[in-house]
Parts: C-alpha cells; sequence; structure tokens
C-alpha cells in the first residue's frame, strides 16, 4: 500500500508546471506565433502596448500577473520577463505564467504572454483555462490606463459644480 501511494504521489508531482518549463529570456520566444492553446495545456497570447516603454510594461506585468491571483516568483527587466505561480485550482495541480516583453519601437513594447497548467490528466482531461492569459493581460492595460493616462479621468462632481 505505501509503494502504491508513492507512486500515486510521483505521478501527480510530475505532471505539475515548472518554471523551468518557461523561456528564460525573451531570446527564447517567437513574439509572432500562433496564440491560442499552443501545447497539452499551454496557452499563449500577444499583444502591443502602444506608447508604453519597456519601464513602463514591466512595471505592468507584475502587477498583471498579481491581478490575475499568480506570485511572483522571477522578475528580470533586462531579460525581458516576469514569471508568477498560481497553485492549486479547481482544475489544475498548478499554473505558470510568463510575460515576455521586447521594444518593437521607440515607446511600443510587444508583449507575449505564456501560460502552463499542470500535465495531468484527470477526469476530463486538460481543462487548463485559457483566460489566465487574458486577466494578465487585462491587468496590464488596466494598470497602465489607470496610471499613465490619468489626465483623461474626469471627476463628474467638479462638472457638476460648474455649472
Amino acid at each position: 500500500m505505501r509503494i502504491l501511494t508513492m507512486v500515486i504521489g510521483s505521478l501527480m508531482l510530475s505532471g505539475c508546471a515548472t518554471i523551468g518549463m518557461m523561456p528564460a529570456d525573451t531570446s527564447e520566444v517567437d513574439f509572432d506565433s500562433t496564440e491560442g492553446k499552443t501545447g497539452w495545456s499551454q496557452y499563449q497570447h500577444g499583444e502591443t502596448f502602444h506608447d508604453y516603454n519597456i519601464d513602463q510594461v514591466y512595471e505592468a506585468a507584475k502587477v498583471g500577473l498579481g491581478n490575475a491571483g499568480f506570485s511572483l516568483r522571477r522578475a528580470d527587466k533586462s531579460k525581458g520577463v516576469v514569471i508568477g505561480e498560481h497553485g492549486m485550482t479547481a482544475h489544475d495541480w498548478n499554473v505558470i505564467a510568463g510575460v515576455y516583453f521586447k521594444e518593437q519601437s521607440q515607446d511600443n513594447t510587444q508583449v507575449r504572454v505564456i501560460v502552463e497548467g499542470s500535465k495531468d490528466i484527470g477526469f476530463s482531461g486538460d481543462v487548463t483555462s485559457d483566460g489566465w492569459s487574458g486577466k494578465i493581460l487585462s491587468g496590464m492595460r488596466s494598470y497602465l490606463n489607470d496610471t499613465y493616462q490619468a489626465v483623461l479621468k474626469v471627476d463628474k462632481d467638479d462638472i457638476k459644480q460648474r455649472r
């Protein structure tokens, strides 16, 4: 019985997503490759942030991962990478997400989000959500707009008082 428990435990842990599965830096990422489901439990999505530089996108990547429920595991602006880990969900043992970024042109930064879920075969097969990358990108957009586009915000109370 003890051996059976150890074998089952080993199989379960071997399917977990790890940071080692992720590219180490932007040189290993194809920013123009297919988006969507790209592997057993891997999803990729890309976006170009116009009028935002590397420093701004680097900070937004950390916030976007945090807003999506990921804990920061590795962040290196010089390598263009921020990696976070989500831990157990209803469908996965853990989820790892990497945000990779590079300057496309002055103040335009290209971003690629790669999400890896666990490689287990549950009762329903691979059910890693493709929504993780969207949540991360949405958090990044919100942070950038809220932080750097504050001039566009209008307080409706100020308008009412001026009438």
